[in-house]
């Protein structure tokens, strides 16, 4: 039995990178140790593994503070098994794709808190999503155009099912990411604050024009930012809403609560965002709106950890070198946006002891599986002196990496293990890719 999972922690150094101790958090050691217990890694060298308790407590906290419909990005984990997993805890799905509408059905979402927010979507997808029911978020008016004529030849009971908002784009400063920020001023999402004229004059001339929907990014802004361009957008929807009888009745206000990767501390938590927003916007939460948030990275980021085995290691030109199975094919935007999306890890040994560096230790390169140069995961990072069946774990990398995987080098996606306080063991909730799926992808 894991005891204590969320809360026993120890004072140990993730790496030298970091030069004051941090806090890590118990579970992961006695995952790891299990793994090696039951021989995982003599099969998969690469693996996921997830706190389930902890994933647990951050969406109680999120449903409790912010009430309304909360829901989970799919894009940030579309795994069947921890999206089961979201729909006992209560969360909604937030689906960017017909595909991750499709899974978020199959993972059993109720439609009434499944939220279509596609950048393009066909003719034949939005007929699907009107006649089923869930929310749907208007990209352009190009697409409103459509749902137009789509809504006018449903039948008044249908009609009463539908639930359509536009997605306004309040054109605000980016955050700390320039790609991550979807709400500048030139953003390729939803329909800029600049045509608020026609916005208002779309929600009076159709009265199922219920909902609103804004989203500034995904990590790198401070909660200020965000609120900032919530109040912009509200003050629209409060006119909107003086005009036709208080016609909007959903308001979404997005994800983008940024997670702290420098530290094992979850900050900011919901419960400040939520303070937060109801001390700068306390009408948001009178009761004549039904919130919606669709957060995924601050959910899962810190849930799950990736742990990889050394296959070897080796110098070149005085710099030492891992060899691990994790890089390009699962840290997309580390390898490519070094340093913004540097990441924490820590070393074991092969019987899973914590190495604190008392071995020795190097300036390391972590050079990742996949065949091309920049595919290092660690750039000249002080590690512990390395052998081969080592590990690495990875931290923080619960969310977007197994979503983003790459088919480069025809790599196979790891499985997933979850860990909790109910079972004395780790459980399979996802397989590890074999060569036949991959062959099949390609055939």
């Amino acid at each position: 039995m894991i005891n204590n999972i969320t809360n026993s922690r120890e004072e140990i150094v993730v790496d030298n990178q970091h030069s004051d101790s941090v806090n890590c958090l118990s579970w992961k050691k006695e995952a790891l140790k299990l793994a090696i217990d039951e021989k995982i890694f003599e099969k998969d060298p690469l693996i996921l593994l997830y706190n389930l308790d902890h994933f647990r407590s951050l969406a109680r906290e999120a449903n409790e503070q912010l009430g309304g419909i909360q829901s989970m990005a799919i894009k940030s984990n579309p795994v069947m098994g921890l999206m089961k997993e979201a729909v006992r805890c209560g969360l909604g799905a937030e689906v960017a794709s017909f595909g991750e509408l499709k899974i978020a059905e199959a993972a059993g979402f109720p439609v009434e808190k499944i939220i279509y927010d596609s950048p393009i979507k066909s003719q034949e997808e939005l007929e699907y999503a009107l006649n089923l029911g869930v929310k749907l978020n208007v990209d352009n008016f190009q697409e409103l155009d459509r749902i137009i004529a789509i809504v006018e030849k449903m039948s008044a009971e249908k009609l009463a099912t539908v639930c359509v908002g536009i997605r306004v784009n309040p054109q605000v400063a980016a955050g700390k990411y320039q790609d991550l920020s979807t709400g500048v001023p030139t953003s390729k999402f939803g329909i800029g604050m600049e045509n608020s004229e026609r916005i208002v004059q779309m929600y009076q001339t159709y009265k199922w024009l219920n909902n609103v929907h804004l989203h500034v990014g995904s990590q790198g802004f401070e909660m200020s930012q965000t609120s900032d361009a919530i109040v912009k957008v509200f003050e629209l929807v409060e006119h909107i809403n003086q005009l036709t009888n208080k016609q909007i009745r959903f308001f979404n206000i997005g994800g983008g609560l940024s997670v702290n990767f420098d530290s094992e501390k979850d900050t900011p938590t919901f419960s400040q965002y939520a303070a937060h927003l109801r001390e700068k916007l306390p009408r948001l939460f009178s009761g004549d709106y039904v919130v919606i948030s669709e957060f995924g990275r601050s959910y899962f980021a810190k849930s799950g950890v990736v742990v990889s085995k050394v296959e070897y290691t080796k110098q070149s030109g005085g710099r030492d070198i891992g060899v691990i199975h994790a890089g390009a094919n699962l840290f997309i935007r580390t390898i490519y946006q070094h340093p913004l999306w540097k990441l924490r890890v820590t070393a074991f040994s092969h019987e899973g002891q914590y190495l604190d560096g008392s071995n020795g230790s190097s300036i390391y390169d972590l050079a990742g599986p996949c065949c091309f140069a920049a595919d290092l995961l660690v750039k000249e990072r002080k590690l512990p002196h390395l052998n081969p069946n080592d590990f690495i774990m990875v931290h923080d990398s619960g969310a977007y990496m197994y979503s983003s995987y790459s088919h480069y080098n025809l790599r196979l996606a790891p499985p997933i293990y979850a860990i909790d306080s109910e079972v004395q063991n780790l459980r399979l909730i996802k397989k590890g890719e074999t060569i036949e799926d991959k062959i099949r992808f390609f055939s």
